[in-house]
């Protein structure tokens, strides 16, 4: 996960699949899957829980589009799961960026769109404003 403090006023993105389920273990989602979690947490609370977390792996200094068309292409296999599993878990592709001081804003094409509506999960797009420098 990018820690927001590292970029230092540069664009940064990432994206990720998130699955949060009050029935199923981290191992019995990445077994439905065919993927192994790259952060994943159990609360022990009430009611508990698990948060289990995919990431492609890009650097965060690509761009935001790039880490969702990635994220996209490794999820290709896992529709079926992923359509069983939004039946009982909260499924959400997050895309979370800072667009820095010289980049402009994240642009999905219909293309994009159209691929994102073609898994049935909502996205998420999750914003980090610049830092000021003085």
């Amino acid at each position: 996960m990018i820690e927001v403090d590292e970029f230092d006023g540069g664009p940064w993105a990432q994206a990720s699949l998130r699955i949060a389920s009050d029935t199923l273990s981290v191992e019995e989602i990445s077994d439905l899957l065919g993927l192994r979690a790259s952060h994943a947490r159990t609360s022990e609370g009430e009611p508990a829980f698990t948060v289990w977390m995919y990431e492609p792996g890009l650097a965060p200094s690509e761009n935001a589009v790039d880490h969702l068309m990635i994220l996209l292409e490794r999820l290709r296999d896992c529709r079926e799961a992923l359509a069983r599993l939004t039946a009982t878990a909260a499924v959400e592709i997050w895309v979370s960026f800072s667009p820095g001081h010289r980049q402009r804003s994240v642009v999905l094409d219909a293309g994009a769109l159209e691929l994102i509506s073609s898994f049935g999960i909502d996205l998420v797009m999750d914003t980090y404003p610049s830092p000021k420098h003085s």
